[in-house]
């Protein structure tokens, strides 16, 4: 899997992105933040990014993700420790990965790795650079902006509607589809009858957070299900993303044959209120987008 560009920007002088104000999705830096590449043959590449919170003991909530001159190319709620209940000096480092496709095979496209603010930070930054000394609390690492191949993808799907929808966590749920239309791939399985499956969901809403099994299902069939790796504060906001991770390698299928599968969720404990969320629209309104759930299945 080849890498088609990559920024590490660390520059000598700490930059600060404030996000003690709501923004849509804007590029962190035109010039040092951006990579143009050429689409490989699958119409599908890897997007990697990582930044650090810092400066706050108040909580706020980003999205990451990829613009494409002003056009949103993806947003996605990073996995990470929740700014909550830290200090000021604490860096909280946020982080994520995603497949895009649906990409013209051998276009050249320029991406700016991008952030929006869905809850303020009263004091709070998003922060990068600084020296390499021994003064405390004055560096924070690198920026970290990467787009792969993506070769072993067999099928993708990144789901952020423009309106919000809600997956509720209010009830006991047996394994169940999460959006038949939206959130289903099919695939041919590989010679090895190996995939691995991967879905990215996010938890919003409700200070009680209650536990979700992340898996796949073709048809009624449970393929897999896990308890996800799941991003967990000090406690937890109702306006706070807690990013729920789920994996999984499914072995013994038939090559060749065809497959639909579907991102599934069940509920084991309830939430006071809330769910999995995804969606919304791109704006300066505070806490109403969330961000792609994120669905691949892979060849191993």
């Amino acid at each position: 899997m080849a890498c088609l560009g990559a920024i590490q920007y660390d520059p000598a002088s700490a930059v600060s992105k404030v996000i003690s104000s709501l923004l849509a999705m804007t590029a962190f830096d035109t010039t040092n933040a951006r990579i143009t590449f050429t689409v490989p043959s699958n119409g599908k590449v890897l997007v990697r990014q990582r930044v650090n919170l810092h400066g706050s003991t108040t909580p706020g909530r980003i999205l990451l993700g990829v613009l494409e001159s002003a056009t949103v190319k993806s947003r996605i709620a990073p996995m990470g420790h929740y700014m909550q209940a830290i200090l000021a000096t604490t860096m909280v480092s946020q982080e994520a990965n995603y497949v895009i496709d649906g990409l013209t095979p051998g276009a050249s496209l320029t991406w700016d790795a991008a952030y929006g603010v869905e809850i303020v930070a009263a004091a709070g930054n998003l922060r990068y650079g600084g020296p390499n000394d021994t003064t405390a609390d004055n560096a924070y690492g690198a920026l970290v902006f990467e787009v792969w191949e993506a070769t072993n993808c067999l099928a993708s799907k990144l789901y952020d509607p423009a309106s919000a929808a809600t997956l509720s966590t209010t009830a006991l749920l047996a394994m169940t589809a999460m959006d038949t239309t939206n959130l289903r791939l099919t695939f041919t399985v590989p010679p090895s009858g190996r995939v691995l499956w991967r879905v990215k969901a996010g938890f919003h809403g409700s200070t009680t957070t209650g536990q979700v099994l992340i898996g796949v299902m073709e048809s009624s069939t449970v393929r897999g299900r896990v308890a996800p790796v799941m991003t967990v504060g000090a406690g937890s906001l109702a306006t706070a993303i807690l990013s729920c991770n789920g994996s999984g390698v499914v072995t013994g299928l038939t090559p060749g044959a065809v497959l639909t599968w579907d991102a599934a969720y069940g509920v084991e404990t309830i939430s006071g209120a809330g769910g999995l969320k995804h969606g919304g629209p791109n704006d300066t309104t505070t806490d109403n987008a969330f961000g792609a759930t994120a669905f691949e299945i892979w060849s191993v």
